[in-house]
């Protein structure tokens, strides 16, 4: 009997937005635009939908990482399950991956890696048993402001140290404009002083660069920027797609600290993105509740706090998997500790 699943290519732009900008919120990295730039950096692209007797219920987008001896397909923040999948998660993503990995795609692929665009709750049981948990590579826990609070809702929901801040700045007389392509060096230095600062890895200037120059064309990509006695004190790239403004990279410098540039600067940029319709302002990445989860790293307690400090939605995903069913012996071999990990 034939399957009543099949697996498509998808070749149109607005289809794929269309489908994307579905879900419950829009997440930037499963984009045409973000697909395109993978392309341009040099990833070979799918971008696939699975139908049910026509009805299309999961698309992802996938990236092909190539390594000395093999590869992988890499699906960031995807699949996309949509409304023809609502209360049958389990039953369409064993579908979807089985008819992923009949497709056979070129490569020497070892593995299929995920991260499914479901929160913990709505994820019970979805995982199948043959798929392993490896470590994040985009953060599986975010913090969400519903931007459908009036600004008076928003504040209110702050804490209150958090909300202080930002009338401090305010009072300080920081100030907050859109930035320009003029401002992307003062944004690069401003990170690499902050990765210095709080010592942490940040992608290289090359990247964040490309990253910007690829998506600011169509009005994805902005920088925005706090200035405070005619200097730039904190900066943030924000990534707009579907209903959904994402907080990507910030940096600050180590100066004038006490002006809080920071927290006018994520304040503003959250109105910003209210005004614009947006529903979702999305903190990108946090730590999770509860410091037993496999994906909860000391090291972003500082940041977790800050970005909590707006209120907002804790919003864990059921986070980083892989599919090693073309040679799982291969992939056991080479990834030992995937078996000790935490489902």
């Amino acid at each position: 009997m034939a399957s009543r699943f099949l697996l498509r290519e998808v070749t149109d732009p607005r289809v794929w937005d269309g489908f994307i900008a579905s879900a419950s919120y829009a997440s930037f990295p499963q984009s045409w635009a973000w697909g395109a730039f993978q392309q341009s950096e040099g990833h070979a692209i799918k971008r696939v939908v699975l139908e049910e007797e026509g009805i299309p219920v999961v698309v992802a987008q996938w990236f092909w990482h190539a390594r000395r001896w093999f590869g992988y397909w890499f699906a960031p923040r995807g699949p996309v399950f949509l409304a023809g999948a609502n209360g049958r998660e389990r039953e369409v993503m064993r579908a979807f991956l089985e008819a992923v990995e009949d497709a056979r795609w070129p490569g020497r692929t070892l593995f299929y890696r995920v991260e499914p665009m479901l929160r913990m709750e709505e994820g019970e049981g979805v995982i199948p048993p043959w798929v392993f948990p490896t470590r994040s590579y985009n953060p599986s826990s975010t913090i969400l402001l519903d931007l459908a609070q009036s600004e008076e809702g928003l504040l209110a929901n702050m804490a209150q140290k958090t909300r202080y801040n930002v009338r401090l700045a305010a009072k300080h007389g920081v100030t907050i404009r859109e930035g320009t392509s003029q401002d992307l060096p003062t944004f690069l230095t401003l990170t690499r002083e902050t990765a210095e600062r709080d010592q942490f890895l940040s992608h290289d200037d090359r990247h964040l660069q490309a990253t910007f120059e690829a998506l600011a064309s169509n009005g994805m990509a902005k920088l925005r920027v706090a200035e405070y006695e005619g200097k730039v004190l904190a900066a943030n790239m924000e990534i707009w797609f579907g209903d959904t403004v994402t907080y990507l990279h910030g940096a600050s410098s180590s100066a004038n600290r006490q002006v809080m540039a920071p927290y006018l600067l994520q304040w503003e940029a959250m109105r910003a993105a209210k005004a614009s319709g947006a529903r979702w302002y999305d903190l990108w990445g946090a730590n999770p509740l509860s410091v037993a989860m496999r994906t909860y790293r000391p090291r972003w307690e500082g940041i977790t706090r800050f970005k909590r400090g707006f209120g907002g939605i804790q919003t864990d995903l059921l986070g980083t998997w892989d599919d090693p069913e073309p040679h799982p012996w291969v992939y056991h071999l080479l990834f030992p500790q995937r078996r000790l990990l935490k489902r």
